[in-house]
């Protein structure tokens, strides 16, 4: 038995005749006749009496009718309160953020969200980019924000947006003039990167090595602002995100590079197949229309 048996079976009753029936409900009249006896061989009871012309019911009939209207007008009820959770979301989302990205990516978003969405409490957790996917595979965070690609078969991933690497030589360097540099002038100098759990590490890393040479890596850290400072102080060079440049208001040198692309993608991780609340489905949608995806 399903609803739509009901909701047929009631329609017939409420008509007086399956001919009026078929055509409030845009069926056939035999494949109507066919959905009430398929519900009669169901339950193993006749419901209409078909001696005469005069369509009436059963004992069995008339109870199957008020039961029905109990039923229907409950999943009526069911579905408008569906809809009216839907417009009241409430919830509590915890959210993956490493430190620049954050920064840079997340207050508009928190912004819009929280103006259409006042019941929902976003929780940030701050850490690299690695360490918040992996707590999106376990599960431990809803959704996090994060360099792409991934590498995980676990991990949903929607890109928000692209911007490159360019070079960021201290001001008196030996390059300061040039308009742009191939990456492989770079090779013998002394390198501050970011640390082990930066996602953004394995790509300078892998750039260096595409142009032959494993850079010298002086100074590792989880902090941008001081990675800028150790370069404006002359102390080496870096490969930053080009979006960053003006973030941090450095004397420094930026240079683009003219031997290769190196991207720098950000979107939102989710772990596949996870259960997406209606909270985690309007943070999301607020991403796509900040960010025009």
């Amino acid at each position: 038995m399903n609803l739509r048996d009901l909701e047929a079976f009631k329609t017939v009753v409420e008509c007086g005749s399956f001919s009026k029936a078929s055509e409030e409900l845009y069926i056939a009249q035999p494949s109507l006749s066919k959905t009430i006896q398929k519900l009669e061989k169901m339950l193993g009871y006749t419901l209409i009496d078909r001696t005469n012309r005069i369509l009436r019911l059963t004992d069995e009939g008339k109870l199957l009718y008020e039961k029905s209207l109990v039923i229907l007008q409950e999943m009526k009820d069911l579905e408008l309160e569906l809809g009216e959770s839907r417009n009241q979301i409430k919830g509590h989302l915890k959210i993956g953020l490493p430190q620049i990205i954050g920064t840079f990516f997340f207050p508009k978003v928190a912004k819009q969200f929280k103006s259409k969405f006042p019941d929902v409490t976003l929780e940030i957790v701050e850490d690299g980019g690695l360490e918040v996917t992996k707590l999106v595979e376990k599960g431990e965070l809803d959704v996090a924000f994060v360099v792409l690609p991934t590498k995980s078969n676990e991990i949903e991933e929607s890109l928000i947006y692209e911007g490159h690497f360019v070079a960021c030589l201290p001001e008196n360097h030996r390059l300061k003039d040039a308009n742009e540099i191939r990456l492989e002038q770079l090779k013998d100098e002394e390198w501050i990167l970011y640390d082990l759990t930066f996602a953004l590490r394995q790509i300078v890393l892998d750039s260096c090595r595409q142009e032959g040479f494993v850079p010298n890596i002086v100074y590792s850290t989880a902090q941008w602002d001081l990675l800028m400072s150790l370069v404006h102080e002359g102390l080496g060079v870096a490969l930053v995100p080009n979006p960053l440049i003006k973030m941090f208001g450095k004397s420094i040198s930026t240079k683009e590079i003219s031997s290769q692309y190196i991207p720098w993608k950000i979107g939102v991780v989710v772990k596949k197949e996870r259960y997406k609340t209606n909270a985690l489905h309007a943070l999301l949608d607020t991403v796509k229309e900040v960010y025009k995806i």
